[in-house]
Parts: structure tokens; sequence; C-alpha cells
């Protein structure tokens, strides 16, 4: 936590004005083909109400359907947004929270729900009058387009696919991996995730990247490098349909962190991606689109004393050259990108004031026309 701190919000208010609306473009007028018709602007969703409002990690848009569907989380429960218009979804009995992880462009979304009767995997589509609970899963954290559910049960530390509601395959891992966790899963069914790993002989274990390619039945592979250091982990977080992968380095006990990628076919080491120089190069990766390349994520704290930028940045990648920061609802708000399409429109969460300072209130956003 850094020391709290004041400022006037005058002007914010007044910038805010001209760059917040309430409706969303048509998604058509988006894209690096359209960027002379396309005005940057960051939107603020509705939201819902709760008793989990307000708190961190209570509000987010985590993907993108088609037709104005993104999906994610608000008042800490899983919803939906059609536009900027807020829908919960409705959950079963003895469940009181959630997410929406992933939503496929057929309207598939999946993700996870968490009550007093335990945690479980779900599928849903909008306006069904309930969740499709996945059979042996805690959560779901990806959906392809041809509808292969992506994800696990960290009580039995398994990783599961699923079809409709039945499970078609487990993925399994090489001996000395465990706390396996699935992450992504592309068009071609390749899927990735991470887990725990002991070689047997060293005095330290770490996490280490795992790859299921599409098309084949094996065990995971790890991805490059494996370093199994006290200081070293690596966490992939998203694949595009190329089979590009992005996630982070983290070292120094997971204090520091880089954001990095792998290409297929996974032979050579993650790439390290300068981050923003105002966060010191340090930060993550959370998505990527399905087919353009482009990536975003979350600069970290800034160790500056008091902090010259938020306690967070969102940030987009275009694939190549440097990250880009992306503008927050308040010069001290924090923000983070969640999630991002072929249109260049990212979702994400931001705070209207600093949470340090008590002042601020998360928000669902979407950045439209990100990269122009």
């Amino acid at each position: 936590m850094r020391p709290g701190r004041s400022r006037a919000m005058a002007a914010t208010a007044l910038a805010l004005g001209a760059l917040l609306t309430t409706a969303l473009p048509a998604t058509a007028a988006e894209g690096r083909g359209q960027a002379s018709r396309c005005t940057p602007a960051l939107h603020v969703l509705d939201r819902l109400p709760g008793t989990g409002a307000g708190s961190w990690g209570s509000e987010s848009v985590n993907d993108f359907g088609t037709g104005g569907l993104s999906v994610g989380r608000s008042a800490g429960l899983p919803a939906y947004w059609t536009g900027s218009t807020v829908h919960r979804v409705p959950l079963p009995s003895g469940y009181d929270s959630g997410s929406v992880a992933a939503v496929n462009h057929r309207g598939l979304m999946v993700g996870s729900i968490r009550g007093p009767v335990g945690v479980a995997a779900f599928s849903y589509r909008a306006g069904a009058s309930a969740v499709r609970i996945l059979p042996g899963g805690t959560y779901a954290a990806d959906v392809n387009d041809r509808g292969t559910v992506a994800g696990g049960n960290d009580s039995s530390d398994t990783a599961y696919l699923w079809s409709g509601a039945t499970i078609t395959r487990t993925l399994t891992v090489k001996p000395g991996h465990t706390h396996v966790r699935i992450r992504g899963i592309n068009s071609r069914g390749t899927v990735i995730g991470h887990s725990w790993y002991w070689d047997g002989t060293s005095e330290v274990s770490g996490s280490v990247g795992l790859v299921w390619p599409g098309g084949t039945k094996g065990p995971g592979r790890d991805l490059k490098p494996i370093e199994i250091n006290s200081d070293t982990d690596w966490y992939p977080s998203a694949i595009d349909n190329h089979g590009r992968i992005v996630g982070e380095r983290t070292y120094a006990h997971q204090d520091l962190a880089a954001e990095t990628y792998w290409d297929a076919p996974y032979t050579k080491d993650g790439i390290h991606i300068p981050g923003l120089p105002a966060h010191e190069g340090k930060g993550w990766l959370n998505d990527i689109s399905p087919s353009s390349g482009v990536a975003v994520g979350t600069a970290m704290f800034p160790y500056g004393i008091p902090p010259t930028t938020p306690i967070d940045q969102a940030q987009i990648w275009p694939g190549s050259g440097p990250v880009r920061a992306l503008p927050g609802l308040a010069p001290d708000g924090p923000a983070g990108a969640e999630a991002i399409n072929d249109q260049a429109r990212a979702g994400g969460w931001a705070y209207d004031g600093d949470p340090y300072d008590g002042a601020g209130t998360p928000h669902p956003v979407i950045w439209t026309c990100a990269l122009a």
C-alpha cells in the first residue's frame, strides 16, 4: 500500500466530459483499416447493484462476443453487457458470486461461480433462465468458436475439455507437474496453462508454462525456458488463432513482472517485451486478439515514492514495437485491460479516483479504437 495523497479532480472531470460516452459505437467502424475514421474513447458501462459493488476486483470486462456483446463481472457477480447495458447471469441456489471468463462468437459464455455450496464451472447463453453446470469442474477458463470449453478442477488438480455438458478429454501432464491451471484455447484446439514443477532433485520448484497443441493427445509440453529457482515463474495468459501465446514472467518472489510472448512451434524461449518506462518496464499481458496479434494487459505498481503514475496502468501492445499506455478515468486512478478483439476494442476495469485515498470507485470499461 502507498501513502495516501489528494488531488484536485476538477480538471479530470472536464477532460472526461469529452472522453466518455454512454453509448458504444458500432464495431464495424473500428480496426486498423478504419483508423482515419476512428476516434479513441473510453466508455464506462453500467454496473449491477449488490453487496460486492465497489470492492477491488468487483468490476471487469473479460471478453468480447459479436454484435456488441461483452462479458465479465459486476458487483462481484457474473455479468454480460449488450452495448453499455448490464445483465445479470442467473445464479443457482447456493451460489452468490462469480465471473464470466470468456464468450465465443456464437454467444456461449463460460466461467465460474462460488458460494456456500462450493465452486463450479458453468456455461450460459444470453436470455437463458439458468446456467449449465459443467461436470467435474470448478472453473471454465475459455471457450473457442467450435464450442470446446477449457478449464478444470482446482481441488482435484485436474484439467478438462468439455463439449456441451460432457467431458471430452482430461488434459494430462508429465511427472513433476502439480497445481495445473488452464488459461486458454484457440480455434485449432491448442490449450495453454501453467503448473507448479519440481524436477525431483532440485531444492526449489517453480511455475512453468504448458501447451497442449491441437490435434495431439499427449501430455502438456513445457514452454521454454524452464527456470526452476526461487525467484522466477512463468504464467501464459492467452493464445491467438495463429498460436502466439502471451503472458508474463515474474521474478523476485512475484513482486516484479515482465511482459512475455511465445510463438509456435514453441521450440524457443519466451521473448520479453519492454514495458512502459513510467512503470519501470514491469507488467503483464492478459489477452491477445484472435487474429490481429494485438495484446493488452496491465503495467504494475511503480516503485517511486510517491509514485508518478497510477498503481496499475492499462496497456496495449500492437504485436511489435513498444507497449502503449491506455487512458484511465483519473490521473491517479488504477486501470487494467483484460480483453482485446480484432477491432481494437479493449475491455477491462478502471477507477475514477485513487482507492488508496478513499476516493475511487471501480467501473467496467471498454476502450474503442484503442490502437488509433
